[in-house]
């Protein structure tokens, strides 16, 4: 095989490793299409209908398998980030029914939940700064559960040698374009 097709192998191999997978948008195979509900229900699969408030009922059931912290950090970042104030009940209202409610003020979640369903946002997020504060020993602890402060990206062992390779790969790649064009250049 000559050294440009397995330089062009080679960079072509790298590139399809880099480049992520594309999402595939339909084309046959899918399910046919229920039928619509009525005004206010929902379709569900084999025919019924739901209303609204079972599908949030659902929603709040399932998001309260998890710990009553995460959810008020979610609903925080929500009010500030997004301004959602619909979701964030949804979250506070899961962090009440969660059954981890470790690290997190109940009394002063049930009061943010309770100020935000009265219409104040802007009541709500201070009193979920101190709910999720005063169990850390502290009255305000933005810089200790705003979104995204307590994530540390880590590098795996993985990525390292991924970059490592397709490195490698790249430089014989062209190791090897410039050695096929040398032996191909005509004698003068």
């Amino acid at each position: 095989m000559r050294p440009e097709r397995i330089a062009l192998a080679l960079t072509a191999a790298v590139m399809a490793a880099a480049v992520p997978a594309l999402p595939a948008y339909g084309h046959g195979g899918e399910p046919e299409a229920e039928e619509e509900a009525p005004a206010g229900e929902q379709a569900v699969p084999g025919g019924g209908a739901v209303t609204e408030e079972e599908v949030e009922e659902a929603e709040i059931a399932e998001l309260a398998r998890q710990p009553a912290r995460i959810l008020a950090q979610q609903a925080l970042a929500l009010l500030e980030v997004r301004d959602d104030h619909e979701e964030a009940m949804i979250r506070l209202d899961a962090a009440l029914e969660s059954e981890d409610q470790s690290d997190v003020d109940v009394g002063l979640l049930t009061e943010a939940t309770e100020t935000l369903d009265g219409g104040d946002p802007e009541g709500a997020v201070p009193l979920l700064d101190q709910a999720l504060s005063r169990p850390l020993g502290a009255e305000s602890g933005e810089a200790l559960h705003e979104a995204g402060r307590e994530f540390q990206p880590a590098t795996d062992t993985q990525e390292v040698v991924g970059i490592v390779l397709g490195g490698v790969a790249l430089i014989l790649a062209a190791f090897l374009l410039t050695r096929g064009r040398r032996t191909r250049a005509p004698a003068a």
